[in-house]
Order: C-alpha cells, then structure tokens, then sequence
C-alpha cells in the first residue's frame, strides 16, 4: 500500500533534513586547500524525525549544477559559508565535496570541523525540501521519489551518531577579510593548524600566560594582574574583623541588620528588617510579585527570579505542590513511541493485483479439458480432445474510514503532529480488514477439510508429515505451497514433543527432529512446508487453517487515500477510502485444516 506525498514547507519539515550516515568513516584534515568532503545522502539507511520514518534510495536525490548546492550552517541561508563543486552517486549514497569561502565564517566553519580542535560542526544533513515527493507504503515508511538537492548544512548534532563529513581539507586565511581577525590556536597562540603544536610555540605561549581562575577576565593590554595573594589576604582580615564584631554589639556594623539596645519599654534587644520587595496590603511595593513570577521562571530577567524565590524561601514553608503550576508537566515529543504497524501474513502468502475503482471484472478461467494427447495411430488422424474455459466475476467492494478532529487539536498540530499519529493507526486498520477479508474469502471454499481431531505431539506431526507427503501424488504434483494456520493449530505444532519431552520442532539446534521453529515464532517449518502464523483466523471457538495454492487466491487493492474536510468550524474530518476485492479461483486448490474437536 503506498502514498505519494509532496512536502512543502508546512508538512513537518523536519522530513526535510535527512543527517548522513558514514559507517564510522575516517574525519581527516589536510591544510592544502579548503574544502569538506562526505556522505551526505545514505543510501537504505531508516531515518527518524518528528515521528515519521524515512529512507533515500539510489536515483531518488536529483541536482543540476553542483554550485547551486550551497554549504549552510544549521540550515539557515543568512549563515552560507560555501557551495558545492563535486556531487556523485555512489552505492552508499551521495558523496559531495563543497568549497568554503574565504570569510571570517569559513574559517569559522572549517576550525570548529576539526578533529584534533573543536570538532562541533562535524554532521551533514541535506536541506532543500520544498519541491519533494515521498511516498508512504504498507511498512509505514516515507520512500524518497523525487528529491531535489538545494543545500547541504553542517550541523554539531546529527540524528545519527556516526553522520559525519570524511574529510576536511582547511587552509585559514593568513589575511583576514576586512573586519575580521585572523583565528589563533587556543593551546599555544599561534595561527590556527592542524596536528600538535610546536613544542617551543606552546613553552613560550605557556610562560607567557599562565592559567587564570575560572571565571578570571584577562587584564587589557597595559593594565597589570591584579596581586591575588594580597588581594585574598585582605578579604581574609575583613572576615575575621566582621566576626569578631559580631561578639561585640557596641561595635560600629558595617551593614546587615541594626541592633538597638532596650529602651524605654523595657524590651530587650531586637533587630529591624528590610523592608520586602513585595506589599499585599494595598500600596504598590518596590517589585511587583506576579510580574517578577513571569519574567523570571520565563527566562528573560534574572534578578526577578532571585527575588521571588528568596522572598518564597523567607516566607513560605515552600513545597513541589505549592509551586506545581510554576513546574508544569512537560512534553517530550522526542520520545514518543509509535503503535507498530501490523503484520499481514494471509496478504503476504496470496496472490496480489491492483484495482482503482468499484467496477466489477472477470477472471478467465480453466473449465474442464480431455483426450488432449494419445498415442498416435500410423497414417490415422488423431481424434479431437476437449477444451472448456469459463470466467469468474469479481466484485470489489469500497472500504472506508473517518475520524473527527477538533480544530484546537488539528490547529495546534503538536510534535509529533496528530494528523500524522491518526494517519498512521488508519493504515493499520486498513491493513486489518483487509487480512479480515481474505481470511473470509478463505473460508468460503467448499473443498473437504483435513480434521486432525485434536492430536498432539509426535501424533500430530506425523499426521501433518503424512498429509504434505501425499500432496506430491495429486494429479500433476504438489502446488500446495502455502499454509496459514489459527493459533490453535499453530501452538499445539510448536508444544509438538516426543516421549523424552525433546521438542519435535524445535527453536534452536534442531536435532534428528522433523522440522524446526523460527526464532520470532512466526512460522513452522516441516520439512520443505512453512506453516505461517495468521493472527486473522485465529479468532473465535470453531477456526480452521489453510493449505492452499498461491496463484488460485487473490486479493486485488488499491492505495488507501487520505482526504481532510475543513466544511465546519468545530472540528476537521479525515477520512480514509479504497477498494479491495478477493477470490478463489479454484476451490480444489484449497485445503480447510480443522484442529478444533468441537467442530462438527
């Protein structure tokens, strides 16, 4: 089932970015010339972003002239610091080099592309989304169509950990462009290089600066280091003069909190606060509480929120109840775990066409045929034989889907959006009816079943090894290739043991057995048969499982669509519409297998 879908700027454009992915590839630096090489476009490589899954294959990314593909920083066209010159498709993917221009910010970008110096802006991701085509298919992944190079953008975070360029060749300019400054290296002062410093550079550059407390500016050219030994000793006196005046309360105070010796009123000592920085009494205070709550836990004033979270620590016993509405619950879009898109074994065993529309067509089919071939008589002409053909008419039938959405959700989109979450859980219903009908239309041959009466074990494997055994001597030998079983049928085949207990299908290490289990328990296979678990039939007390013929079961669809009405205010209607329609060509190439012993 497929979906072609055009992006453009408003369809989650984090699609748009796609970060390359290397295999661990070598980030080399040459200093001869300036340029960035790397994979840029994997090749078969799922990528994630914004919820939805998506892969490029080879012939899917087009471009015209290589240096119309400019070189961005972060994807933001007022930060180009290059183009490319060289593109080529390669089994892995795209490979480009791009040049970097002699500016303040190529040297920038090609300093903070090193290896042995900053190595930040070390990913690829490729821009350029407007004009492209992806098609969603039944595996819920976006396929590249069309997509058409526009930019290439270093990035110091790709989705993927090993999306990095394969080599930097950087040459900084010796001549800074007008208004800039030529970049130094920070360990020993000379012009920015590649590799070690020179051991002599890095001894002279050291003894000339010496370390700095963290948080220490440098003192501007002519100005002397301040004398931090003497500097420490004087704030040592201050302290202990401070505490020694503490014992003494007719000592002059230096600030803090003034204290009054008893008066008059015959009280003893007490100490004046300072006046706090918000009233509730009706006179305007110095700060205004609530506007301090929203410019300080928003970010933008500092200051505000020491106010409010020491006036908070002075007079309020605060807990994480008091203050939930200042700590929100948050969403983490970026961890969001999609429903998993369903499996379709009875789909995947038939037989497949496509359809586009209701309109019902016939199936021409064998009848009956006889005295096609004889031994030939000399010199007599032989007889006629018999041919028949008939047809089948097939009649598709629509299926459809809608749900409501309420325009503050569809407005607010969200990330992941929701019409993409809603989308992707269509499909998967999509996907269930139409394993629904083929297990419908299985179930409507008229061939005489197999009924294993509820046997186990070595009994029940050896009915199953007798029953495909015999299919090899049906008129023109066995065709019977596929098999679909319920769950009864398919656990009662893997719990198959002998009288030791030795597992007779076993997981792992299949011994002297008569078949094994795949390591998903997805399937059974004995001998050359696979008997496949279809979740599909394994639904209420009486089921049966099939052995049938590919070619003579069909199931015809067509792409499911998507469709969104905005013919109301409240809310938005997306819907889902498509056709399906399935047949048994023959019944005869049917085999009903009933494990059930309620079956009458």
């Amino acid at each position: 089932m497929t979906k072609l879908t055009k992006l453009s700027p408003t369809f989650d454009s984090a699609l748009a970015t796609a970060d390359a992915i290397t295999g661990g590839a070598v980030f080399a630096v040459d200093v001869e010339s300036r340029t960035i090489r790397g994979l840029i476009v994997p090749f078969e490589r799922i990528g994630l972003k914004g919820g939805r899954r998506f892969v490029f294959h080879a012939g899917t990314v087009s471009w015209t002239d290589p240096k119309r593909v400019k070189l961005y920083i972060q994807h933001d066209p007022n930060r180009a610091v290059g183009h490319a010159f060289e593109l080529e498709q390669t089994p892995a993917g795209i490979v480009g080099a791009f040049r970097v221009a002699r500016t303040a910010a190529g040297d920038e970008a090609l300093q903070l592309a090193d290896p042995n110096g900053d190595a930040v802006w070390d990913g690829f991701s490729i821009g350029g989304f407007e004009d492209a085509v992806f098609e969603l298919r039944s595996d819920g992944i976006h396929h590249a169509v069309n997509y058409p190079l526009r930019e290439t953008s270093l990035t110091p975070q790709p989705v993927f950990t090993d999306a990095r360029a394969t080599a930097v060749s950087m040459s900084i300019s010796t001549t800074p462009p007008e208004g800039s400054t030529t970049m130094k290296c920070s360990k020993c002062g000379a012009p920015a290089h590649i590799g070690a410093c020179d051991p002599t550079t890095l001894t002279t550059f050291e003894a000339s600066n010496p370390p700095q407390l963290e948080g220490t500016p440098t003192p501007p050219e002519g100005v002397s280091a301040p004398d931090f030994a003497a500097l420490n000793q004087t704030i040592g006196d201050a302290i202990a003069a401070g505490f020694a005046n503490l014992a003494n309360p007719q000592a002059p105070q230096g600030g803090g909190r003034e204290l009054v010796p008893a008066g008059a009123g015959g009280g003893s000592a007490f100490s004046v606060r300072e006046e706090l920085p918000y009233r509730f009494d009706g006179p305007a205070g110095e700060h205004s509480f609530t506007q301090d709550i929203k410019d300080g836990f928003a970010g933008t004033d500092g200051e505000a929120r020491q106010r409010v979270e020491k006036f908070m620590d002075e007079a309020f016993a605060v807990t994480t109840t008091n203050v939930s509405a200042l700590n929100p619950v948050q969403n983490r879009p970026e961890l969001y775990v999609p429903n998993l898109s369903f499996t379709t074994p009875l789909y995947d065993l038939v037989a497949k066409g496509s359809i586009d529309s209701v309109t019902a067509f016939t199936v021409p089919k064998f009848s009956s045929a006889s005295g096609l071939v004889a031994d030939h008589t000399q010199g007599v002409e032989p007889t006629p034989g018999a041919f028949a053909a008939t047809v089948q008419t097939v009649t598709p039938a629509p299926m459809s889907g809608k749900i409501e959405v309420n325009r503050e959700v569809w407005d607010q989109a969200g990330n992941p959006q929701s019409d993409g979450i809603i989308w992707g859980e269509m499909l998967n219903a999509w996907f269930e009816a139409r394993e629904a009908k083929i297990a419908a239309r299985l179930a409507t041959t008229a061939t005489a079943e197999l009924n294993l009466a509820g046997v186990v074990d070595a009994a029940l494997v050896d009915a199953l090894v007798n029953y495909y055994a015999g299919l090899q001597f049906i008129r023109g030998g066995n065709r019977f290739t596929a098999t679909a079983a319920d769950s009864k049928l398919f656990l009662a085949a893997v719990g198959a043991k002998d009288s030791a207990g030795r597992k007779l299908l076993p997981v792992l290490s299949p011994q002297n057995a008569q078949g094994s289990t795949d390591e998903g328990f997805s399937t059974v296979q004995l001998g050359n048969q696979k008997i496949a678990a279809a979740w599909a039939l394994a639904q209420g007390a009486n089921t049966r499982s099939y052995n049938f013929v590919p070619s003579s079961v069909w199931c015809w669809t067509s792409t499911p669509k998507k469709f969104t009405f905005e013919y109301q205010v409240k809310s938005v209607d997306m819907a889902i519409w498509g056709y399906c329609g399935t047949a048994l060509l023959r019944d005869s190439d049917v085999k009903p297998i009933d494990y059930d012993t309620s079956d009458t």
